[in-house]
C-alpha cells in the first residue's frame, strides 16, 4: 500500500457558485480520496485532501479547470497533516 499524504488546497477565481464543490467532491470520490471542500469568506474554494500522493495529484490537476463553468485562476498546494478522523469526502 502506498504512504498516505494530506494536502490544502485553495483555489480562486470565478469558483463559488458554479458547482465547483459538488464536482470536486465526485472527483474526489472516484480517486478514492478522503476530505472536504469548502468555500471561504474571500470567494476562493478550500480542499483538503488526504490518500495516496498520486491521486491527490490527479485532484490537483483536475483542480486547475474545476467544474464545467468555473474560471480557475490560481491553485496554491500545502502539505497538512493527516485526519485519522476522517471517513469520507464531503463539502463543508
Amino acid at each position: 500500500m502506498s504512504e498516505i499524504r494530506a494536502y490544502i488546497i485553495k483555489i480562486t477565481g470565478d469558483v463559488q457558485g458554479v458547482f465547483f464543490r459538488h464536482h470536486t467532491v465526485r472527483e474526489a470520490k472516484k480517486l478514492g480520496l478522503l476530505g472536504w471542500t469548502q468555500n471561504e469568506h474571500d470567494g476562493s474554494v478550500t480542499i483538503f485532501a488526504q490518500g495516496d500522493p498520486e491521486k491527490v495529484k490527479e485532484l490537483i490537476n483536475w483542480a486547475h479547470e474545476g467544474s464545467p463553468m468555473a474560471t480557475v485562476q490560481d491553485v496554491t498546494v500545502e502539505v497538512a497533516e493527516i485526519d485519522e478522523a476522517l471517513t469520507k469526502f464531503e463539502v463543508r
